[in-house]
């Protein structure tokens, strides 16, 4: 794992409350936490927890390497990396605020199976991955939510890899762009613009495309006033015709 910029322990609080803006598709881990866990558990989160920085373009966790920690984002913007064909790379999850990685690395060879990366400077929460196995053994609520949050997000990874099996390339590139709605939001100052635009191959990836495509794609829905174009950031103008368009109903 390369570096961040630093490593501190939490004072006092382990995965923090975070807004429900963005990424409201799934429950947080800290809300269920708060929930679910025991006090003495929640104290021992607490204790445990270490804060990590990590720059832009930082490999938070790789594929293949030893599961040795559950990680939530605190604040930042990452995205989740597989290899589905030897030499290629897909973009298969974008995360926000308060949104949990390394969870696909538990079982009984913890390796993570992904690789998470950066897209801006991005502050993690972590704790050890044994302790987070023994707070699920040890709270049976817990680890019930848990297990229903973990079938929900494969859930929605598979209809996301079916989607792009059935869906043509201006309706994944539709999709993708709503994924980044979803997962970071709207600027705080310009409702339409989104808080975090990924790039051009970034969306290519995720919408299993190439760059030109999507070129061509968001000059398209520009032109018909679905979304504005700023420099490399997107305006969403028209959010229900952007829906129509990903469901192939326009």
């Amino acid at each position: 794992m390369r570096p961040g910029l630093s490593s501190i322990r939490s004072n006092g609080c382990y995965f923090p409350a975070m807004s429900q803006e963005a990424g409201t598709h799934l429950v947080r881990l800290n809300d269920l936490i708060e929930q679910y866990c025991a006090p003495e558990w929640k104290e021992l989160l607490r204790e445990r927890n270490v804060q990590l920085t990590f720059r832009k373009g930082d490999h938070i966790f790789t594929d293949g390497q030893v599961a040795d920690r559950m990680y939530m984002v605190h604040h930042g913007r990452v995205k989740v990396v597989a290899s589905y064909v030897k030499g290629q790379e897909r973009v298969i999850r974008l995360a926000g605020d308060g949104e949990v990685l390394g969870h696909r690395g538990i079982g009984d060879k913890p390796v993570y199976t992904a690789t998470a990366v950066a897209l801006s400077e991005t502050l993690v929460n972590t704790i050890p991955m044994q302790l987070f196995l023994s707070t699920l053994k040890a709270n049976n609520l817990f680890c019930y939510h848990f297990l229903l949050f973990f079938a929900e997000e494969l859930r929605m990874l598979d209809q996301h890899l079916r989607d792009l099996m059935n869906m043509d390339v201006t309706q994944r590139i539709a999709k993708v762009i709503k994924l980044d709605m979803d997962a970071f939001g709207f600027d705080e100052k310009d409702k339409r613009k989104l808080a975090f635009t990924i790039s051009r191959r970034d969306i290519a990836s995720a919408a299993d495309t190439t760059y030109e495509s999507v070129i061509r794609a968001l000059a398209d829905l520009q032109r018909h006033g679905i979304i504005g174009l700023v420099g490399k950031e997107i305006r969403i103008l028209k959010k229900r015709e952007l829906d129509k368009v990903m469901k192939g109903t326009v």
